[in-house]
């Protein structure tokens, strides 16, 4: 168990052995009534090129992040991308761990691919919360993919994370 950094009183960490249940069922629980396969999930969510977070507070599990890690791509530029972000906890919510847990998976990102030069993430259109939760994080909206009616268009955001070279800057 890696802990990650203590911001509040929220304790952002990776998913212990029995922390990896309760992730389970918060992925579950936010697909609805599909049919969800657990044990896949939870092998998912132990494979390697997943980042999992978890936002605790007081020990429980109050928020998660997940994504994925492309070392390469075929654009050529290494990329980590957010699947899924949940806070079911409002009062951690309002607290601002929406906002440390992308801040920390970030991180990770940079950690795992220091070369990642970008993090993206698509969110519903319908969804216009999350969107503006994401443009205040410094994501801008790089495209749009069409849904078969609007209340399923997709919006594809970006943030650049590679630190700036100081002496590439001009005047």
């Amino acid at each position: 168990m890696k802990l990650f950094k203590k911001k509040a009183e929220f304790t952002i960490m990776k998913p212990t052995d029995t922390d990896i249940d309760a992730c389970v069922e918060m992925l579950s629980s936010a697909m609805g009534q599909q049919a969800v396969n657990k044990k896949l999930l939870e092998q998912t969510l132990k494979a390697p090129g997943i980042i999992v977070l978890v936002g605790k507070l007081k020990e429980r599990i109050t928020g998660m992040i997940t994504g994925l890690t492309f070392p390469f791509t075929t654009q050529g530029s290494p990329k980590g991308r957010i699947d899924f972000i949940s806070v079911p906890d409002r009062e951690s919510a309002n607290k601002g761990l929406y906002s440390m847990l992308i801040d920390e998976f970030i991180e990770e990102l940079k950690k795992k691919i220091p070369n990642a030069k970008y993090v993206e993430t698509n969110v519903p259109t319908v969804n216009s919360s999350f969107v503006a939760m994401y443009s205040l994080k410094g994501f801008t909206v790089i495209g749009m993919i069409k849904g078969e009616d609007p209340r399923t268009d997709i919006v594809v955001l970006r943030k650049s994370i590679l630190k700036k070279n100081p002496s590439s800057y001009t005047v």
